[in-house]
């Protein structure tokens, strides 16, 4: 693809972005994206097949956006306990940010769609690598005491609980609140974690 193309191709994948985070999925639709574009419709579907398409192309790059701020995170040189505190506060602000990413993972009526499935394996799977990287760098400096066989356990636990906060967060539209508690709910995380200092 000439640079000419992959240029209008993220011009329009910008610009679904919007619509679809303003519209939702199903009002949402092909003759809007062209517009927004400002591009004609028979341009639109020389790149995209149909809006399950582009649709696609958006939670691809809502994804990889997010996970790219998790990494950065991931490879930040500080303290394992403050590394995954960071990771939970910045995972869900990364998702109430990127609705179009969280409509994908979530919304059972998109479940008809291949790409969803095989997304939401994709989500989960980089989900726990990068929590067993944590927990492993925790280990490693003697801030975590959990043994090494058991931080994949401890990862998708992790995981499962981080998915069951998107609830209160998200659904039911109490992110503020919430949020404003996550201090308290992480450092029962941490504390659960954490080496216990002998005394003596």
């Amino acid at each position: 693809m000439i640079m000419e193309d992959i240029d209008i191709r993220n011009r329009i994948i910008k610009v679904a972005q919007g619509i679809f985070k303003r519209f939702g999925f199903k009002k949402s639709t092909m003759d809007e994206i062209a517009v927004a574009a400002g591009k004609g419709k028979s341009t639109l579907y020389y790149y995209f097949k149909s809006k399950d398409e582009v649709f696609a192309a958006v939670v691809e790059k809502e994804g990889n956006t997010m996970f790219r701020e998790l990494n950065k995170i991931i490879t930040a040189n500080i303290d394992s306990k403050l590394k995954i505190k960071k990771y939970i506060i910045k995972r869900m602000e990364m998702i109430n940010e990127l609705s179009n990413l969280y409509l994908a993972i979530k919304s059972d009526y998109l479940n008809h769609f291949g790409f969803i499935q095989k997304y939401r394996v994709k989500y989960d799977e980089y989900e726990i690598l990068l929590l067993e990287q944590i927990l492993q760098d925790g280990i490693n400096k003697k801030e975590f005491n959990i043994n090494e066989e058991e931080t994949k356990m401890y990862a998708y636990g992790l995981a499962t609980a981080l998915k069951g906060l998107e609830i209160p967060f998200f659904l039911e539209n109490r992110y503020s609140e919430i949020s404003n508690r996550l201090d308290s709910m992480l450092n029962i995380i941490i504390y659960g974690l954490a080496c216990k200092k002998t005394e003596g």
